[in-house]
């Protein structure tokens, strides 16, 4: 698989991963597969900055409900 993402530095980055797998696709260099492959990989990353994200904020307003 020569495909090149392009960086996921932030949870705004995902959405310019999954177009470009699907632009790969379209243009022959992914097959399905691995476009579904690496799908997984990008929708994993935005679930755990989800999560850390929902945790972050329910810590400050647990911390804010102790004050």
């Amino acid at each position: 698989m020569a495909f090149s993402c392009p960086p996921i530095d932030s949870i705004e980055d995902a959405p310019k991963a999954m177009a470009a797998i699907a632009v790969a696709v379209a243009e022959g260099e992914l097959t399905p597969m691995e476009a579904a492959e690496l799908s997984k990989v990008v929708e994993g990353y935005t679930r755990a900055v989800e999560t850390a994200d929902l945790a972050a904020r329910l810590s400050r307003l647990e911390q804010a409900q102790t004050k």
